[in-house]
C-alpha cells in the first residue's frame, strides 16, 4: 500500500517519492520488495526452456546487479527461444527497478509487451517504472490495459486507485477503491485507501466513516490507527492523532515513523510539548 497525503491538508513539502507512499503504512516490507516477488507467478510468465548457466543465474534471487548480468548473458545467447527471452526480459525488467533504474526497466517491459501483449507481470512492472518516473498518465494507461485484460481482479483496481490518487483524481481513487470493495469487501487496504482519498476532497465524515469500518473488521490493525493519525495530525487535531498513533504502537506497530510522530508531538520520550 501507499501513503499518499491529502492535497488539502498537507504536512511541510518533501521529496514525493511512490516508494513513500500507502504501501509504507499498510505493509511492513518495500515496495520494491512487492515488485521483486511478482514475477514468481507462474501463470504470468512463460518458463525457460533452456537450463543453462546463465538461466541459473537469472531465476536465482539473487542481488539485483548479479541478475542483470546473469539475464543480459542469456540475452545474449543465441540459443535463447522467444519464450526464454520474454521470461528475461521480465525479471531484468524487476531487477532494474530494485536498482532504482526504472528507465531500463521500462525499456525491458516494454520489449516482453511487444512480444506478448496479454503478459500481466509486464504491464505492472511498466506501471511501477512509470510510477517511479512520476509518469502517472502513463502508468494508468497500463493499469487501464491490465483491467481490460483481468476485470475481476481487485488488486489493479487498487493499484489504479493509488495513482490516480498521486495524480491529484482523488474522485476516481474513490470509484476505483469502491470497485474493489465490491469484489473484496474485507479489503482493509482499499477502505484505508479510500478514506485517504475522501480527506484528500475534504469529505471527512466519509473518510472516517471508512476507518471506523475497517477497525470494526479488524480492531487490532495497527495501519488503520497509524492512517488516521496521519489524517488527524495534518488536520492540527493532535490530540486525535496521539490517541491513534499511541493504539498502534501499543498494538505492535514498531516503525520508526509512528515513534517519530509522537516525538514530534510531544508524547514520546519526555514531557508533552505544546500543540498548535
Amino acid at each position: 500500500m501507499r501513503q499518499v497525503r491529502s492535497s488539502q491538508h498537507r504536512q511541510p513539502a518533501g521529496p514525493r517519492r511512490v516508494s513513500a507512499g500507502l504501501r509504507a503504512i499498510i505493509l511492513p516490507v518495500a515496495a520494491v520488495a512487492v515488485i521483486w516477488s511478482t514475477f514468481s507467478i507462474a501463470e504470468e510468465m512463460p518458463s525457460y526452456t533452456d537450463a543453462s548457466k546463465a538461466t541459473k543465474k537469472c531465476e536465482e534471487d539473487t542481488p539485483s546487479r548479479q541478475a542483470i548480468r546473469g539475464c543480459t548473458d542469456l540475452e545474449k545467447s543465441p540459443a535463447t527461444d522467444a519464450a526464454a527471452r520474454i521470461r528475461t526480459y521480465t525479471m531484468r525488467g524487476f531487477a532494474w527497478l530494485k536498482d532504482e533504474a526504472p528507465q531500463a526497466a521500462i525499456a525491458d517491459f516494454s520489449r516482453v509487451i511487444e512480444m506478448d501483449p496479454e503478459n500481466l507481470a509486464a504491464y505492472k512492472g511498466r506501471a511501477w517504472g512509470h510510477e517511479r518516473l512520476y509518469q502517472y498518465r502513463e502508468a494508468l494507461k497500463d493499469w487501464t490495459r491490465l483491467i481490460e485484460l483481468k476485470s475481476n481482479d481487485p488488486e489493479l483496481y487498487r493499484e489504479r486507485a493509488y495513482t490516480h490518487h498521486l495524480d491529484g483524481q482523488h474522485e476516481r481513487a474513490v470509484a476505483d477503491f469502491t470497485r474493489v470493495l465490491e469484489l473484496d469487501k474485507e479489503n482493509l487496504d482499499s477502505r484505508i485507501g479510500r478514506a485517504l482519498a475522501y480527506d484528500a476532497l475534504n469529505k471527512l465524515p466519509e473518510a472516517l466513516a471508512d476507518f471506523e469500518s475497517a477497525l470494526r473488521n479488524n480492531a487490532k490493525y495497527t495501519a488503520v490507527y497509524v492512517a488516521r493519525g496521519e489524517l488527524w495530525e495534518r488536520r492540527g487535531e493532535h490530540e486525535n492523532a496521539i490517541a491513534d498513533y499511541k493504539n498502534a504502537l501499543r498494538l505492535g506497530a514498531t516503525s520508526r515513523k509512528v515513534k517519530g510522530a509522537l516525538k514530534r508531538l510531544g508524547a514520546l520520550g519526555g514531557p508533552k510539548e505544546k500543540t498548535q
